[in-house]
């Protein structure tokens, strides 16, 4: 089998998440032990409103329970505490993000529920994407893997 193939995706995209909203993503981790998760930002409109950072929160948290009234933050994953949150672009070469952050989470011992939190320095678009790997049973389908469709050879 195929590793890589092995995986689910759990994925939310919106287009216009304001300074003052946050966007945020549950991810159900039942049956996994590793999640990678990317946050991306589209490009920022405004050189100034990036000088310094992209976001003025990015945080992942934890609970055992659906909603997020028994979150948790999880060490190591929060920014202005763990990391430095990196400089947002207003455009890039080759590429049309304005700023990727990336959490690589091992799952085991973490609570069951993870949910990811951001909120950027001035209106962007913002897209969580996770994939959730290292199964108890691999996914198959394109349904079981999160797709819509998939292709395999």
């Amino acid at each position: 089998m195929n590793h890589g193939a092995a995986q689910k995706t759990v994925a939310k995209a919106e287009t216009a998440v304001l300074s003052s909203a946050t966007h945020s993503l549950e991810i159900d981790t039942l049956g996994f032990e590793y999640a990678s998760i990317d946050l991306v930002f589209s490009p920022f409109t405004s050189a100034a409103a990036t000088a310094a950072t992209a976001a003025t929160v990015i945080r992942l948290a934890h609970s055992d329970t659906t909603g997020t009234a028994a979150q948790s933050n999880i060490s190591g994953f929060v920014s202005g505490t763990d990391f430095t949150v990196a400089a947002g672009a207003t455009s890039t070469s080759g590429s049309a993000t304005g700023y990727v952050h990336r959490f690589d989470v091992d799952l085991r011992g973490r609570r069951r529920y993870l949910t990811v939190y951001a909120t950027p320095v001035s209106t962007v678009g913002v897209i969580t994407v996770a994939r959730l790997s290292k199964a108890e049973a691999s996914p198959i389908s394109a349904s079981d893997k999160g797709a819509s469709t998939q292709a395999v050879g």
